[in-house]
């Protein structure tokens, strides 16, 4: 087949069924509705996404795709895109059909003067990326997880009950060293479940979003749409309250999948003045609540300079991996590379993945 043939070109309205379907050939582990996808690229209250499609005879066979979030770089503000849902048909790989998708990304990035893509490629794209693309690697993020229930967490593994509770009853000594954690309890501070993000959580959240320079500004309007307004109704956000105040001391957002095991992962973590005492008592209070709720495993991100870094390892989290890159360019060039190639600048989270 001749690499002429394919036409490349932007989302055209009603492509969205090819595209679960080219989704899910790719991506077969991976649910995704037609509901979740209208959520993620067209409920979006920022700006509309860039999709980039290849379609070979009126069928859509690679795609190369980014949606708009509220962020900020020092005290500019502004809407910048992450990278998602790359992908080839396994029949047309190697006809440099990425490549085209990702440069026609990068020239509508600059058109509509968009100062920052980023993304957390996988193996194969990522060589494309850095090394034929211009996008900047800017480190690696580490994902931490503590095992609460290990049977559960066995029969992942194993078919038997019986063994994965033989071998839960053995290993259940050593499991506990190693994911050994000290909790901070205080009984003045509880969880209390969000219903909506409002004015009185902005109100906090400008109080420490200066913190690092560089991050999804996590606004009101961008938490309700990301979490609060996602058609699976997964996500629970809690925030952190001193018992006769208002003020809210912390916010977590958390996440709680059935895959083989329970997986409870930490997509949101912050606390009022970055405070390493009371993000104690806050994690302490969170894992307590996915124990609650059968989580086998609590699972987040986290990037090496975070000062919740010591605060999860005291709780018993263990690195799991350091290879997911992060990396970044500037379509429109208005950002130095200078400003936002440093790993120190950024903040980033579980929930800064598409697929948390």
């Amino acid at each position: 087949m001749n690499v002429n043939e394919i036409e490349f070109g932007f989302y055209k309205s009603g492509e969205e069924e090819q595209i679960l379907d080219l989704f899910r050939a790719v991506f077969p582990k991976i649910p995704r509705t037609l509901e979740e996808w209208k959520w993620e690229y067209e409920w979006s209250p920022f700006s509309p996404p860039i999709i980039a499609l290849a379609r070979h005879q009126g069928k859509v066979i690679g795609q190369e795709a980014l949606f708009y979030v509220p962020m900020k770089c020092g005290e500019r503000r502004f809407l910048g895109a992450q990278s998602v849902d790359t992908m080839t048909d396994s029949q047309f790989r190697g006809r440099g059909i990425f490549g085209r998708l990702a440069r026609l990304t990068l020239e509508e990035g600059k058109r509509r003067s968009t100062p920052l893509f980023y993304g957390f490629p996988n193996r194969n794209s990522y060589q494309a990326y850095v090394g034929k693309l211009g996008w900047v690697d800017i480190t690696r993020v580490h994902r931490y997880i503590k095992v609460l229930n290990l049977p559960s967490a066995l029969r992942a593994r194993l078919k038997s009950p019986a063994l994965c509770s033989l071998l839960g009853w053995i290993a259940y000594p050593l499991v506990q060293i190693y994911f050994f954690g000290k909790g901070r309890r205080s009984q003045n501070f509880s969880l209390v479940q969000v219903e909506r993000f409002d004015t009185s959580y902005d109100k906090f959240w400008e109080t420490i979003r200066n913190r690092f320079p560089l991050m999804v500004d996590r606004t009101s309007q961008y938490m309700n749409w990301r979490y609060l307004d996602h058609p699976s109704g997964e996500y629970q956000a809690y925030f952190l309250k001193r018992e006769g105040d208002e003020e809210i001391a912390g916010v977590a957002v958390l996440h709680l999948v059935k895959l083989q095991y329970p997986l409870g992962s930490i997509g949101e973590f912050f606390v009022k003045d970055w405070d390493p005492e009371i993000a104690q008592i806050f994690l302490t209070l969170v894992l307590e609540h996915l124990r609650s709720q059968g989580a086998a495993i609590v699972a987040s991100w986290i990037l090496p300079h975070s000062p919740f870094v010591p605060v999860f390892k005291k709780l018993g989290f263990r690195l799991r991996s350091r290879h997911q890159p992060l990396i970044a360019i500037s379509p429109d060039g208005s950002l130095k590379v200078e400003e936002f190639s440093k790993p120190e600048s950024w903040y980033i989270t579980s929930g800064d993945y598409d697929m948390f």
